[in-house]
C-alpha cells in the first residue's frame, strides 16, 4: 500500500504539477524497499542518460504495480524554462 500526502507551497506549477513545501509517503516496509530500489534506479538512469533525462514513473518500473497506488514520477530538476 502507498499513499502520498502533501502541503502546497506557493502557488507555483510546472507542467501541471503543484510545488509542495513538504510531502509524506506512507508505505509498508515491503513497499518502502521497492520504492528505494526505484529511487536508486532513477538516479542511475539520470546519470546514464545525462542532460536528456526527463522522468521515470514508478508504475513503469514496478512489476507488481497496484492501480490503487498514486503515480510517482521522479524527474530531473527543471530550471523554470
Amino acid at each position: 500500500m502507498m499513499k502520498i500526502y502533501g502541503q502546497m507551497a506557493e502557488v507555483q506549477q510546472h507542467e501541471g504539477f503543484m510545488e509542495m513545501s513538504s510531502i509524506a509517503i506512507s508505505l509498508s516496509p515491503e513497499a518502502m524497499e521497492k520504492f528505494a530500489l526505484f529511487v536508486m534506479h532513477a538516479a542511475s538512469e539520470m546519470k546514464r542518460v545525462g542532460a536528456g533525462y526527463d522522468h521515470i514513473h514508478l508504475m513503469d518500473f514496478c512489476d507488481d504495480w497496484d492501480a490503487a497506488w498514486p503515480d510517482v514520477q521522479l524527474t530531473r530538476v527543471y530550471d523554470g524554462t
